[in-house]
């Protein structure tokens, strides 16, 4: 639902003060970007694009700095944009990072990360906003989903070769009612701990840390039927040197089971359904 700003707050600070990140704006103006016209123009052109609203990306706390005393005077925006079925099917399923989804957007709307631009906040607050995240959880799922794309870990090519087999398994059976699939769904995350640099060119053992769920959410409770599950894939990693499994290549625990330094060293493993995908849908 659409929430007019009121006339009478004409302070911009005021007005930001509604904003918050996830919320957009309907037919409010088009897109703009540089590109180039022709093969040697270096400089490029602007360019304008007709787009269906902008969402706002940019952390809260930034959105609502007054920009007449403090030198955040932009917001960092995305376009929305209508996808098919089958995409909305993707992005549901995390399959498409790229995307990302607001609870309050026109049916079969998304927001499109991988583009960007900036606006003055005095021209934001000019827009007639709606509300993109309604609840706690809601604003939770969206930042996630901007981590996801903004920050994913760059692997070695030899890497990513490496657990092509493995990411492949779980995307093709994570909806699968098999011992494979239940055990996945149990999973929260999965990270990746290298013993070494890895741009070192002679040796980089591996271990994946298997982040559960709390008990009460996986449909496998039993660990050692999980570590099964889940090993059997690894083991089936043809590994791309200098790449190599660790004597201890598989590890269960909790994120309450972790200390901080073994999750900040570790690598989230962008796998689909397991890494920032969505947590809820719209009910019909």
């Amino acid at each position: 639902m659409a929430l007019k700003e009121s006339k009478t707050e004409t302070s911009v600070a005021k007005r930001l003060a509604n904003w918050q990140q996830g919320d957009f704006a309907l037919n409010c103006g088009e897109f703009f970007f540089r590109d180039v016209t022709e093969p040697n123009d270096e400089a490029g052109d602007v360019f304008a694009e007709e787009v269906l609203g902008l969402t706002v990306i940019s952390q809260t706390c930034d959105i609502l700095r007054d920009p007449e005393r403090t030198p955040v005077k932009y917001a960092t925006v995305c376009p929305l944009v209508k996808i098919n079925k089958a995409g909305l099917s993707q992005v549901g399923k995390g399959q498409a990072p790229r995307y990302g989804l607001i609870a309050n957007a026109p049916e079969g709307v998304v927001v499109d990360f991988s583009r960007t631009m900036s606006v003055s906040k005095a021209l934001l607050v000019g827009w007639e906003r709606n509300r993109g995240c309604q609840t706690e959880k809601e604003q939770l799922e969206f930042s996630r989903s901007l981590e996801r794309f903004f920050g994913r870990f760059a692997f070695p090519d030899a890497f990513n070769e490496s657990v092509h087999s493995l990411r492949s398994a779980i995307t093709k059976r994570y909806q699968k009612e098999s011992g494979f699939g239940k055990a996945v769904r149990s999973i929260q995350e999965l990270r990746v701990f290298p013993y070494g640099n890895w741009n070192d060119s002679e040796d980089v053992s591996i271990s994946f840390v298997v982040v559960l769920k709390e008990e009460n959410e996986r449909e496998v409770v039993c660990l050692e039927e999980i570590s099964r599950e889940i090993k059997a894939k690894i083991d089936e990693i043809k590994w791309v040197e200098p790449f190599r499994s660790h004597e201890h290549g598989i590890r269960l625990a909790t994120l309450s089971d972790l200390t901080a330094t073994e999750y900040v060293n570790s690598y989230p493993l962008d796998l689909n359904a397991l890494s920032f995908a969505r947590r809820f849908q719209k009910e019909p």
